[in-house]
């Protein structure tokens, strides 16, 4: 069964869409802009963050709350499990952490193979919340 014929009857989801930016940074005493790395979705009803970067953009990074502590996240890949008889479906990789601070709108993301954090907003962009925006899990389908 496709995703057309299982939201069929039923409404659509919605969408939302949040910036993912590099932080403003001083070269030579002036100050550069933030500059767009990347955005982030959101299904509503659920809490997982699906993240797109640009320099990356065959991967999906997933960006999840801890359980125990609301401001701090976990970013993760994941990776089909190959074995037909395996019990779970995908292997999760804990590929760096991030903490929320509510003082400057943003998620500060942490890779552990970056060297610079990013920052990911902690509110959508009010033109993108709508039922236009396509399924990032369905963006592999178009390149």
């Amino acid at each position: 069964m496709n995703k057309q014929q299982t939201n069929q009857g039923s409404k659509p989801s919605q969408f939302y869409r949040f910036q993912v930016i590099q932080p403003q940074m001083k070269i030579d005493g002036h100050n550069q802009k933030p500059r767009s790395v990347g955005m982030a979705y959101l299904k509503e009803g659920q809490n997982t963050y699906t993240l797109r970067l640009w320099m990356l953009l065959n991967e999906k990074f997933y960006v999840i709350p801890n359980k125990n502590d609301s401001s701090r996240f976990l970013i993760l890949t994941r990776e089909p499990n190959k074995n037909p008889l395996g019990k779970n479906k995908y292997f999760w990789n804990i590929v760096g952490n991030g903490k929320a601070d509510t003082s400057t709108g943003y998620i500060k993301l942490n890779f552990d193979l970056f060297e610079k954090p990013i920052l990911m907003s902690l509110y959508p962009e009010s033109s993108a919340n709508s039922l236009t925006l396509p399924d990032p899990d369905s963006t592999d389908e178009i390149a």
